[in-house]
């Protein structure tokens, strides 16, 4: 009850937010043009693209997914208004190297989910559009879901059944006080957002006496890319970045893991794909100091983070700022997408 409240409570403002946003650009105010400086950077953020998006809701973390309805609505919006480019294209204006006549946007995928190939490819050949993603490198190939998306699906279904949690979690690592307050936690969302920030080894065992007591399958939508889907879409315009080798929370993680995750991932892509990997994206966007320096000195030329802001000339190329988008983002108070609340988380 409490996700559904908090979503109404949030449609409910951008909904009352929209009407004001579409008077201002009948007086001929335009927020995204003349709020965005010349140097200025939109790049959003996606993860998955979905044909079902009741069915995937109802498996699935909502704040990852979009229907390819609503993809196919936010991109023309942003077409409309502003000048697409590729990943490279946008650092040569961050960089004062290139000029365009009109607001920049960039689009982006993190995780490497198949339906990228399946539900966005198809929309973004249509309309013409680049994109990067990062992948996971570890995972790519293989049938093993992300943590998050096991984590989520595992700590349902056992809350579902009425599984013992707290047995679960004893023995994988953490303290007595921790095991208690993860146990309390009534709402699913936030308990599974607990999990995923603990260290990548604890998660392991968690995930394991998780699976041992469901003995569930992962939903097929879990699926990521392979390297073959991956060689066809660069031939699409779609570009591909790091994004870590077994996607753990680099700050939870010793700095010997936290090199290797992000070499390895350099060079499983060049080794892929016969080229310089130029650009890497922070596992759930989350890095500090060391880590970005070690990103660039490791060769990478940008990173990207999942702070919500414009990025402008100036910023630090090591930690650029998104805007991330999915189906929730744009809905209105009734829960269906809503024209006037797109374009103002678009273009404001």
């Amino acid at each position: 009850m409490s996700d559904r409240l908090r979503k109404f409570g949030r449609r409910s403002i951008k909904s009352a937010a929209a009407p004001l946003l579409r008077l201002a650009q009948e007086m001929k105010v335009n927020f995204g043009r003349n709020n965005r400086s010349a140097g200025g950077v939109m790049i959003l953020g996606y993860h998955r693209v979905v044909a079902d998006i009741d069915a995937a809701e109802r498996e699935a973390i909502f704040g990852l997914l979009t229907s390819t309805e609503t993809f196919r609505r936010h991109l023309e919006i942003v077409r409309e208004q502003c000048e697409v480019l590729t990943l490279e294209e946008a650092l040569g204006v961050l960089k004062g190297e290139k000029r365009v006549a009109r607001p920049a946007a960039v689009i982006t995928f993190d995780d490497g989910y198949r339906d990228n190939y399946d539900h966005a490819l198809p929309v973004l050949r249509a309309m013409g559009l680049p994109a990067t993603i990062f992948v996971s490198t570890g995972l790519i190939g293989t049938k093993q879901p992300l943590h998050h998306d096991r984590i989520y699906w595992l700590v349902t279904r056992a809350r579902e059944r009425r599984f013992d949690l707290g047995e679960v979690f004893e023995g994988c690592g953490l303290r007595a006080e921790r095991i208690a307050n993860l146990v309390a936690e009534k709402d699913a969302f936030r308990l599974v957002q607990q999990i995923v920030y603990l260290p990548f080894i604890v998660r392991e065992r968690i995930l394991d006496r998780l699976e041992a007591a469901t003995g569930d399958e992962y939903p097929p939508g879990f699926e990521l890319l392979s390297w073959e889907m991956i060689a066809e879409m660069e031939q699409s315009g779609i570009s591909f970045g790091g994004h870590s080798d077994q996607h753990p929370v680099l700050t939870l993680e010793d700095s010997d893991t936290i090199e290797r995750e992000i070499r390895r991932s350099k060079r499983a892509l060049e080794d892929r794909l016969g080229r310089r990997a130029r650009h890497f994206a922070y596992p759930n966007g989350r890095y500090n100091a060391a880590i970005k320096s070690l990103v660039a000195r490791i060769g990478f030329d940008a990173a990207l983070t999942t702070e919500r802001r414009i990025a402008n000339q100036g910023d630090d190329l090591h930690a650029l700022a998104r805007v991330g988008l999915c189906e929730e983002s744009t809905r209105g108070m009734l829960g269906r997408y809503s024209e006037a609340v797109a374009q103002m988380r678009l273009l404001t």
